[in-house]
C-alpha cells in the first residue's frame, strides 16, 4: 500500500492520499475482480489513466475498509457525480499523475481537488475568479492554484452542472500559509458557506471542502 497521508478533519471527515509508485500490473492485481469490470477498463484506453483509475478505486477501498464500510463499487448519478454503491457515506475523489486523494463523510457532501501551480492559471484567471479574487491573488501562481482548487472542490461538492465559477463559487481573501479558508456556494436557492482545508504535498496543493 502506498498511503502517504491520512487524517480526520475537525468535522468528522476522513482523508486518505495515495502516492502512485506501483506498476500498472501490480495495481490491477490488487483490485478485487468483483469491483473492476471489463467494461470500466475498456473505457479507459491510456495506460496512465488506467493507473490513476486503479489507484482511485484502491484508495476509496482502503478508506472504506478502515471506516467499516462494505465497498461494493462506484456508480454515477444523473449529473455524473460518483457515489458508493449500497452506502449513504459521501465521498469525493481527485487524482494527478502522482497522487490520488479521497475524502469521506458519513452524510455531508464533500469536494476535493489537488493541483500544482501552473502559468496556465494566469491566462484563465478572468474565467474563474471574480474581480475581488483576482485582486487578492495578484498573479501569484500559488494563490491562483489554491483559488482554482478551492472552486473545483466546491463544484464537486455541489455535484450539478451549469455553474459559473466566478459568480456562483466565491472564496474569501486568504494568506498563502492559511490552512483553513472560507468558501461560498451561491446558486439558485443555495447560499451556503464552507470551511476549506488547504495543505501542500510536494509540488501540489490539496484542497478539501467538507
Amino acid at each position: 500500500m502506498a498511503i502517504v497521508n491520512e487524517k480526520q478533519y475537525s468535522n468528522e471527515s476522513f482523508l486518505a492520499v495515495w502516492k502512485i509508485e506501483e506498476s500498472h500490473d501490480e495495481l490491477q492485481a490488487l483490485l478485487p475482480s468483483e469491483i473492476l469490470t471489463d467494461a470500466e477498463l475498456a473505457g479507459i484506453s491510456h495506460a496512465q489513466k488506467q493507473i490513476e483509475f486503479f489507484c482511485s478505486r484502491l484508495t476509496i477501498k482502503y478508506l472504506a475498509d478502515k471506516l467499516g464500510i462494505e465497498y461494493l463499487g462506484i456508480k454515477k448519478d444523473q449529473y455524473g457525480k460518483p457515489f458508493l454503491v449500497g452506502s449513504d457515506w459521501q465521498f469525493s475523489l481527485t487524482h494527478t499523475a502522482e497522487y490520488v486523494a479521497v475524502v469521506m463523510h458519513k452524510y455531508l457532501p464533500l469536494g476535493i481537488d489537488m493541483e500544482r501551480p501552473s502559468e496556465k492559471l494566469q491566462k484563465i484567471a478572468h474565467k474563474f475568479l471574480s474581480y475581488a479574487e483576482r485582486a487578492d491573488a495578484a498573479g501569484d501562481l500559488d494563490k491562483l492554484c489554491i483559488y482554482w482548487s478551492a472552486k473545483e472542490a466546491l463544484y464537486k461538492l455541489y455535484g450539478k452542472r451549469k455553474v459559473i465559477f466566478n459568480d456562483n463559487l466565491l472564496i474569501a481573501p486568504f494568506s498563502i500559509n492559511q490552512q483553513v479558508i472560507n468558501g461560498r456556494l451561491k446558486i439558485n436557492e443555495i447560499d451556503q458557506t464552507y470551511q476549506i482545508f488547504v495543505e501542500k504535498i510536494d509540488k501540489y496543493y490539496l484542497v478539501a471542502v467538507c
